[in-house]
Formats: C-alpha cells, structure tokens, sequence
C-alpha cells in the first residue's frame, strides 16, 4: 500500500469535511457533548476549511491512498501569548486518519509534515490540543516528541 502526503486543494475540501465530521461524531459521543456536530459543513466551518487550504499562514495537508483521501491534517500559525518569549508560535489544529489506515504511520507522516512547513515557516514551536480522555491521541502525540504543558479543566455550574 503506497500512501501520498500532499497538500490539500480546494477540490479536496467537502472529502476534509467528510472527515472532520466524523472526528466530530467521535469525540462527541466518547468525550463532549457539547460538540456540535453540523459545524464541519456549517458555513463557519466551511469558511474555516478553506481557509486552512487557501491561505499562507494556514495548512491542510491529506494522506492518500489508492486516489482516495484517508486523513488530514490542519493547523497554521497562531498568535503567541503576550507573557511568554516566544514570538512565533504554530498549531495542529485537528487530524484524523480512518481508522482502518491507524497504526501505519500515516499519522505520524501528517505530523512530520506539518512540522517541515513550520520549519520552511520558521516557526520553531509547535502546540495543539486533545481531549483529556482521548488516551490513544494523547499516546500518540506524546510518541511524536509532543510533552504534556497545559491542562485545562472545565465543569458544569
């Protein structure tokens, strides 16, 4: 099985949400139910997705296998925080891979993309985030050199 890392085009954009969609799906039933799950196609997301696609500072990069898109990944940079020293900052937004294409390394090829853009980028960190209980993402970043930094805790009142 030969897999593709591209950028993503415009043309690919409804197959981005397609995915996205199911990520969505995903983490609303095992972690937040307060996802909601029409954004992917919503016109938000819409304008999101083609900005990760279309703009300079943005990415969208898929695998591709056998002419079909079986994950993506996006991200850009983003602005650092005012009381850190770090004046370029960048960020994975949200990736999926099918899950019958996981544990290939496909994630991993998305990731080390995404890191040669920064580094064409002259971005020299890189920062996303998971749900606390997704334990099978958070292994799999912590296995692509990312260490834990923030944790953010929320609650009902």
């Amino acid at each position: 099985m030969e897999v593709k890392i591209r950028k993503a085009t415009i043309e690919d954009l409804k197959v981005i949400q397609n995915l996205n969609l199911k990520l969505f799906e995903k983490e609303y039933e095992e972690y937040d139910k307060t996802l909601d799950t029409k954004w992917p196609f919503s016109k938000t997301g819409t304008d999101y997705f083609k900005k990760k696609i279309t703009e300079e500072n943005s990415f969208a990069i898929v695998a591709v296998v056998d002419n079909n898109i079986i994950g993506y990944i996006v991200g850009g940079i983003t602005e650092p925080d005012s009381y850190r020293t770090i004046k370029q900052f960048a960020e994975i937004e949200n990736m999926l891979v099918l899950e019958e294409y996981r544990s290939m390394k496909i994630g991993a090829k998305l990731v080390e993309e995404s890191f040669k853009w920064f580094r064409d980028k002259g971005i020299k960190r890189v920062k996303l985030s998971a749900f606390a209980h997704n334990k099978g993402a958070i292994n799999f970043y912590r296995k692509n050199g990312f260490e834990d930094y923030y944790l953010t805790l929320e609650r009902d009142i």
